[in-house]
């Protein structure tokens, strides 16, 4: 993954971005009253396009698609479980895509730093 700040803060705002629209439009399609699986595919079928069209190619298609994918489907898991409405869908979403971006770099550099081999 890139380090570089426009890369850095072009993931968070992507994310951030998609993981609120992936909470309101799940929150007003479904209504809180469907639960996480349907809430979670109607979110990565929102993601998708909104993935690819604007966002991917000022960043990269394969290191946009698996965080934005996973904003948007845990933002449609909270849309499709619970009855948001008003602000409550801004911090949702915001938050969603804060912490998956936090969770996937600190995989990421736990994955690519230096191994050793014990014994």
């Amino acid at each position: 993954m890139e380090k570089r700040p426009y890369f850095v803060i072009g993931d968070l705002l992507a994310n951030a971005f998609i993981a609120t629209v992936s909470v309101a439009l799940t929150a007003w399609l479904l209504g809180g009253a469907w639960g996480m699986v349907p809430g979670m595919l109607l979110g990565m079928i929102i993601a998708l396009p909104l993935s690819l069209i604007p966002v991917a190619p000022f960043f990269g298609a394969m290191e946009i698609l698996t965080p934005c994918m996973l904003s948007g489907m845990l933002g449609g898991m909270w849309g499709g479980m619970w009855p948001l409405a008003g602000v409550t869908i801004f911090y949702w979403g915001v938050g969603t895509g804060c912490a998956v971006i936090v969770v996937i770099y600190t995989l990421n550099a736990v994955m690519s730093s230096p191994q050793t081999i014990r014994d």
